[in-house]
This record gives C-alpha cells, sequence and structure tokens, in this order.
C-alpha cells in the first residue's frame, strides 16, 4: 500500500471530545496549522475565528443530508465460499489518517479480506478533505478495500458535518467490487452480508447521534438516542425478514455505537438494542461488535434492559490514540460492568498509549471464527457453532497469545462464553 497523503500525527488526538464545537475548532485548528506553520492561538482567533465559527453553526443548525435507503436492490448480499474460509477485516474508530491507523491498514491488507468494514468515525467531523484524505480515490486510498467488497456504518463523528461527505463521497465508492474491479457504491447507510447460518448486519447509529439543538443535544435523556431510523427498521422487517421465526441463522449486529459498558465516562444507547428485540424477542442470542469507545473489551453473555440478548465486543481501537485514563476506569453504575470479562490495558512503552488494532470474521458454514489483533500480532480468538435445526449458537475463547491481556473480576476464559 502506497501512501502519498499528508499524515497526521497522534498528539492532534489526545484528550480530544465529543462536542462538536470542539471537533470543528480541531478540524479548523488543523487547516490553519497547514497553511501557516507555527502560528499562535491568537493568531488563529484573529484569523479563522469566524470561519471555524461558521463552519460549526452551518453544521449544528443546517439540515442533515437526506437519508438515503434501498431502492433498486434489497442491501442483502451473499457470502459464497468454494469450500474456503470467507474473511471480512473489520476495524472501528479508524479513520485518523496517521501512522498508527495507516499501519492497521497495512496488516488488514497483508490478511487479504474478501470483504472489509469500517465502523465509523472520520476525524475530525467527516468533512470532505477528512474523508478523502481516509478513504478516496479507492485505488490509491489508505483504507483496504476487500477483493470484493467493502462497507461503511456511520459514526456520531461523520455527522457533525451532517453526513454530507459519508453518503455524497464515502459511499458510492464502497460496496461490492464488480467484473472490472470497481465498487458499485453502498446505496444506503446499512447492509446485510449472509450465508447459509449467518446473517451479518451492519446498522446505522449514527444518523441519530447529534440533535438538532447544540443545547438541547447535551442534556441527559433529552438529547439523541442514535435510535435506528424508520427506514433502516423498515428494512429489518420487510427486506431481512429479521423477526421470521423460521430463519433461525445466527446474528453478528456491527455499529458504531456501544448497547452497553462498563466504563466511566461513557453511556449505554440501548434503543437501538431494543429496536433489535422487538423484532428477535429477548431469547435468542446474538453476537454485536460495536466501536465509539477507544478500547478493545469483551463482554460475556448480558440482556439488555430484558429486550435482547447479546455477546457485546467493542472494537474501537482501529485509529484513535488508545489513552489508558479514567475512560478505562470501570463504573459499578454501569450495567456491562459485572459482563465484563476482558479489557486491553497495555502500554506501548514508546508512546505512552495502547495497542490499535482490528477484526477478522471468518464464516465457513456453520462456523464463525473471531480473529483479534493489534498492529503487532495476533491476540486472541473465539469460535462460534451454529445449529441451523435450532438457530443455537455455541462459542470458546482461546486464552489470549498474549499474557498482558487482562481478565476481569477473575472470570475463567474457557467460560467467557455460555452456551
Amino acid at each position: 500500500m502506497e501512501v502519498t497523503k499528508n499524515k497526521r500525527s497522534n498528539r492532534l488526538y489526545r484528550k480530544l471530545e465529543r462536542s462538536p464545537l470542539v471537533n470543528h475548532y480541531r478540524t479548523d485548528r488543523y487547516k490553519f496549522e497547514k497553511e501557516k506553520p507555527g502560528h499562535s492561538i491568537w493568531d488563529f482567533l484573529t484569523g479563522a475565528l469566524l470561519k471555524w465559527l461558521w463552519h460549526y453553526l452551518k453544521n449544528r443548525f443546517g439540515p442533515k443530508y437526506r437519508y438515503p435507503k434501498y431502492e433498486s436492490e434489497s442491501g442483502i448480499y451473499k457470502l459464497t465460499s468454494n469450500g474456503e474460509d470467507i474473511v471480512i477485516g473489520i476495524a472501528a474508530d479508524w479513520a485518523t489518517n496517521t501512522e498508527e491507523s495507516i499501519k492497521v491498514a497495512e496488516e488488514i491488507s497483508k490478511k487479504d479480506p474478501h470483504y472489509s468494514i469500517h465502523l465509523g468515525d472520520t476525524y475530525y467531523v467527516g468533512e470532505p478533505d477528512e474523508i478523502a484524505a481516509n478513504f478516496l480515490p479507492e485505488e490509491n486510498s489508505n483504507w483496504h478495500r476487500g477483493s470484493k467488497g467493502s462497507f461503511a456504518v456511520l459514526g456520531n463523528h461523520e455527522m457533525y458535518a451532517r453526513g454530507i461527505a459519508f453518503f455524497r463521497d464515502l459511499l458510492p465508492n464502497m460496496g461490492l467490487r464488480n467484473s472490472t474491479g470497481k465498487f458499485e457504491g453502498q446505496k444506503a447507510g446499512y447492509f446485510c452480508l449472509e450465508n447459509e447460518h449467518w446473517r451479518i448486519l451492519g446498522l446505522d447509529t449514527g444518523y441519530h447521534s447529534v440533535g438538532k439543538l447544540p443545547i438541547l443535544e447535551m442534556i441527559p435523556k433529552i438529547g439523541p438516542n442514535c435510535h435506528f431510523d424508520q427506514s433502516l427498521m423498515d428494512w429489518l422487517s420487510k427486506t431481512v425478514k429479521l423477526s421470521d421465526p423460521a430463519d433461525k441463522r445466527g446474528i453478528v449486529i456491527l455499529t458504531h455505537h456501544q448497547p452497553i459498558t462498563a466504563f466511566k465516562g461513557e453511556s449505554e444507547y440501548v434503543v437501538p438494542a431494543k429496536q433489535i428485540g422487538s423484532l428477535l424477542g429477548s431469547e435468542r442470542p446474538i453476537i454485536w461488535l460495536f466501536g465509539h469507545e477507544h478500547k478493545l473489551a469483551l463482554y460475556e453473555k448480558s440482556t439488555i434492559k430484558n429486550s435482547l440478548t447479546a455477546y457485546c465486543r467493542c472494537m474501537g481501537n482501529g485509529g484513535m490514540p488508545i489513552e489508558i485514563n479514567k475512560q478505562f476506569q470501570v463504573s459499578s453504575r454501569k450495567s456491562g460492568s459485572d459482563k465484563l470479562v476482558m479489557v486491553d490495558r497495555r502500554i506501548q512503552p514508546a508512546l505512552g498509549l495502547g495497542y490499535n488494532g482490528y477484526v477478522l470474521l471468518k464464516l465457513l458454514n456453520s462456523r464463525l471464527t473471531i480473529e483479534y489483533y493489534d498492529i503487532n500480532t495476533f491476540l486472541l480468538s473465539e469460535t462460534w457453532m451454529h445449529d441451523i435445526n435450532s438457530g443455537a449458537i455455541k462459542g470458546t475463547i482461546l486464552p489470549p497469545v498474549n499474557a498482558d491481556l487482562k481478565n476481569e473480576h477473575d472470570k475463567v476464559w474457557t467460560d467467557i462464553v455460555k452456551p
């Protein structure tokens, strides 16, 4: 992978907040620094303050990009195999255009996956220049596209710029790869990849992750709850037919936002879980991978607000600097605190940061393997088997290769996944 674009230093992302105002400030400050290296904060405030405020107000009070939905196709794509694993590379919170994120993409490229999926967040605000720097053009992109296709779901950061560049610029360059090698475009912000035993659903929690008014969106229980758009729910119900009791395939959900957490300073976005639960019920366990939190963490089987049962995995360590700080402190007030099994708190001595990484999904018939990697090495894997007659899934997790990966609550690795 030859990368010729200007990279950003991971120092630019240290102590980054999720405030749209702060992220717009960082975007304009970065542009100003490129134009006038070594400038002072006073130079920026006198030379670019109005531009920064204009961008912020325009994006916070302007209309969102009109939500696209599938018209001429179903958004369901068949995973076919010639007796070999179908490999899917996944990274979340990846699009930082740093040396570390490019290294993650290079490592995914070495695995030569059939499909690649980005689980959201293009920093700082997903504006056109930032989408282009990470993903475009496809033939010279930092992001590795799979040999058969590449997909993306929204995070909250793309919506800080109203989702315009995500839908207008990125998605037309994603989707399935056709016979000429070009990508046919991803027509909506959600999709389904499936075989006879498994369905992998990439779902959009980002579109409704920002509110219409900057003040109200910061008030608990009044602000945005990351719910699935009604058109997405209609697709799940009428096209995917997720509530069909005769379809007993195993289900893997991919979103940007988490339905469960164990950590201080983080939120639990339970509304999407309730929406899925309204179609599936609470008795049928699924696997749920997500980002948003910049860490790698695994949870045992959890029933989320009596609506959905899931094995949750946080894999938001794709590209943002992993700052081992208070956001790694477990809070007893979070419903995931007693379900947490593992969190990667390792620190790279040279950087003082944690490890960036990615995940590979491997599917062959009824078997689904999830492999976890950092930028240097394989960490651990879990293998799931699906019974097409009963719909049951059973999994086992191998002990981590790296002994520094810590267990929580003295749980035993062989007992992490319970049938």
